[in-house]
């Protein structure tokens, strides 16, 4: 009969969504367990530890217990449900400019380029926000929204009617964008 010898073994983290969250260092005797020394890691490869250098507005995502006002956490949703289309209008602009299909990919992102006016409206930046901040939001929604200015590109007409929906709050722009999208949609 073949004789067994202890050995040590690492279990983990082998599983995708398990990537650097728990690895057990083992002590074997053949295939029974004699104990396990528990390594905990750190959450989505060091994020955790790497945040301990950043200011705060780099890691938003983590700080999630501390509680916001009423009307941050709408505007939040607000903005979560902007990014969500706005991340559906990019999948299928490419994947319509993928297969050949260029009108789509004008059409999704010619919307896209009123949604992005918000991200700017409210953050400075057309990508990467960086609106959501602990206790809330940088800054509360603005009153009104930025109106293209005259170049030599555009005549007054063409100004006006570029500016048609910006006349008002931002509130005001989202809601004219939720009523015409639906057709935008069947275009």
């Amino acid at each position: 009969m073949k004789e067994f010898k202890n050995f040590t073994m690492n279990f983990g983290p082998q599983h995708p969504a398990a990537h650097g969250v728990l690895r057990l260092v083992l002590q074997m005797d053949g295939e029974v367990i004699k104990s396990a020394d528990p390594h905990i890691g750190l959450l989505h490869r060091a994020t955790e530890k790497l945040a301990e250098s950043k200011p705060y507005n780099q890691s938003i995502g983590y700080m999630d217990s501390i509680e916001i006002p009423e009307r941050a956490k709408y505007i939040r949703v607000m903005f979560d449900e902007i990014t969500r289309i706005l991340n559906h209008l990019l999948w299928l602009g490419a994947h319509a400019l993928d297969i050949g299909a260029m009108s789509v990919f004008l059409y999704a992102f010619r919307e896209r380029e009123d949604l992005m006016d918000c991200y700017e409206a409210v953050s400075g930046t057309r990508m990467h926000a960086t609106y959501y901040r602990p206790g809330g939001v940088a800054r509360d929604l603005p009153s009104k929204m930025p109106k293209y200015i005259k170049s030599t590109l555009k005549n007054n007409d063409q100004l006006k009617e570029q500016n048609y929906n910006r006349e008002g709050s931002m509130l005001d722009f989202i809601d004219d964008f939720v009523s015409r999208f639906p057709s935008c949609i069947d275009e």
